[in-house]
C-alpha cells in the first residue's frame, strides 16, 4: 500500500477508534473526544501459505461504549489486536452486532490472534472466530460460466 493511503487508513482508523457515542439525552452536557489513539496496521502481504480468518467482536449488550473502550483499553486490546503479522483485509461495523474483522496471516499467527482476543477482547466483546476464504474469484468464474450456458440453450 502507498505510504498516503498507509497514512490515510490510519488516520481513519484513528477517528474510528476515538469517536464517542453519547446516549440521547438532549439534557447532558456534551463529552469531549477522547485523545486519537494511533494503531500501528501491518499493511504488508502475508506469505502465500497464509490463512485468512474472520472474527466477530459482538458487542456485550449490557455495557455502553464507553464501558466497553474501558475495558478493551484496561486489557491493551489495542496493543495486542491483530496480531504483527496480520493484514487486515477489512474492518467493518455491523449496527447492532459490532466489529466484523477480516484478517490474512501466517498459521503460525493463529495462536496470537486467539490470545490476543481471550486476554484483550473478553469482558468487552462476545467473539466468534472462523476460518474463512476469498470467494470473489469463484463467484466470478461462476457467473460466467453461468452465462455462457444460457447462451448456449438458446
Amino acid at each position: 500500500m502507498p505510504t498516503i493511503q498507509k497514512v490515510w487508513f490510519i488516520s481513519i482508523l484513528a477517528v474510528l477508534c476515538s469517536t464517542r457515542v453519547v446516549a440521547q439525552d438532549p439534557t447532558a452536557p456534551p463529552t469531549p473526544p477522547a485523545p486519537p489513539t494511533v494503531v500501528a496496521v501491518n499493511t504488508e502481504m502475508p506469505a502465500p501459505d497464509s490463512v485468512m480468518v474472520t472474527v466477530v467482536m459482538k458487542h456485550q449488550q449490557n455495557k455502553n461504549l464507553p464501558e466497553i473502550r474501558r475495558v478493551l483499553e484496561a486489557q491493551g486490546f489495542w496493543d495486542i489486536f491483530p496480531p504483527h503479522d496480520a493484514r487486515i483485509v477489512s474492518w467493518t461495523i455491523a449496527m447492532g452486532l459490532g466489529h466484523v474483522v477480516v484478517l490474512k496471516m501466517p498459521p503460525s499467527a493463529v495462536r496470537r490472534l486467539n490470545l490476543a482476543i481471550e486476554n484483550g477482547a473478553w469482558g468487552a466483546f462476545d467473539t466468534e472466530i472462523y476460518l474463512t476464504y476469498d470467494y470473489m474469484p469463484i463467484f466470478g468464474e461462476y457467473i460466467d460460466r453461468r452465462e455462457e450456458a444460457k447462451e448456449d440453450r438458446r
